[in-house]
């Protein structure tokens, strides 16, 4: 499987939060993740909520580049045909608190498992 990267290497901001996403999916064992802005601001340095949620916009644009499967079998299924990107997200808003809702795309990180692809977020 050859790598073709349309944007390059991620930024320094979607490197940190590529690896906060992957870690804590991680910890919990479990795909889907709700971020507080809170949680975010520390990671990114900035406590005005407006900026940060034009940071995680960019961040997240940066990480979801996705990764083309064709006619290849993973974990027992064949894949005809499939464009797989790294997580879904939507924001939440709750109680007052803003979250960022996230879903790890499991086929993805098993691609990359798979075909011991260099990821282009280097989980450090």
């Amino acid at each position: 499987m050859k790598q073709h990267l349309t944007r390059g290497r991620p930024s320094d901001r979607a490197v940190r939060m590529a690896n906060d996403i992957y870690f804590t999916y991680l910890y919990t064992d479990d795909a889907l993740l709700s971020i507080p802005f809170t949680r975010l601001c520390e990671v990114f340095g900035e406590h005005d909520l407006t900026k940060i949620k034009c940071i995680i916009e960019e961040v997240f644009e940066e990480l979801n580049e996705p990764i083309l499967l064709t006619d290849c079998s993973i974990k027992g299924k064949h894949i005809a045909w499939e464009i797989v990107h790294y997580f879904e997200f939507e924001y939440r808003l709750e109680a007052g608190n803003a979250y960022v809702d996230l879903e790890v795309n499991m086929l993805y990180l098993d691609a990359l498992e798979t075909f011991d692809i260099e990821p282009y977020i280097n989980f450090q």
